[in-house]
């Protein structure tokens, strides 16, 4: 059924973009960049926050500099904060949370050209439920990834100082909604797939 294909890959397009908003967060200070992160620490009238690849400061609510990109960043290296030390020992999975995050942005991006290629055929429209679905596991993993850390973080600094106030950010959000999409994605494209059309005889084609 073209509806179910034409919905599943408006899902599929959703989560892509935003998982490269994810992507792009916190890497300059530029505005809307610097708005996107997955979480925040707020010290006072001083404020950190923290994304895949950097981190920013600021005071008020104006950001004054953002860290140079660096892959697999570990928000414990931040400069001029001390009360993330305790996630000293996660290094390895903030590595792991990068590496997934790309796995997923390539399984979704796949998916998404093989079923606007194929004009919604039933084996592209397989190919496109597995590499959602997986896609959809891996950001899932990604999501609780993000919400332990942040939430272990914020604690963390709330037990060296306990004036200090943490909040999730929009990326982490992004997160939730590219695995909700991909979710959805994947069982549209499933429909899709079981009711469609099959291949297309020559004599049928335009």
């Amino acid at each position: 059924m073209a509806f179910f294909g034409h919905l599943a890959t408006f899902f599929t397009f959703a989560a892509l973009v935003l998982q490269i908003f994810t992507m792009i967060g916190s890497t300059y200070n530029k505005p809307f960049l610097h708005d996107l992160y997955f979480a925040k620490l707020q010290m006072g009238s001083d404020f950190y926050t923290f994304g895949l690849w950097s981190y920013c400061t600021g005071s008020g609510s104006t950001v004054s500099t953002c860290s140079k990109p660096v892959a697999a960043f570990d928000w414990s290296t931040a400069d001029g904060i001390s009360q993330l030390e305790g996630l000293h020992s996660l290094d390895k999975v903030f590595l792991a949370n990068f590496i997934l995050y790309w796995i997923a942005l390539g399984l979704t991006f796949i998916a998404l050209v093989i079923t606007v290629m194929s004009h919604f055929r039933r084996g592209p429209d397989l190919c496109a439920t597995f590499g959602t679905f997986i896609a959809f596991v891996v950001m899932l993993v990604v999501f609780v990834i993000v919400l332990v850390v942040s939430i272990r973080g914020i604690n963390i600094a709330k037990g060296v100082d306990s004036s200090v106030h943490g909040y999730l950010g929009a990326s982490t959000w992004c997160t939730l909604g590219a695995f909700v999409a991909l979710l959805f994605a994947s069982v549209g494209y499933c429909i899709a797939c079981i009711f469609g059309p099959g291949r297309v005889r020559s004599s049928e084609k335009v």
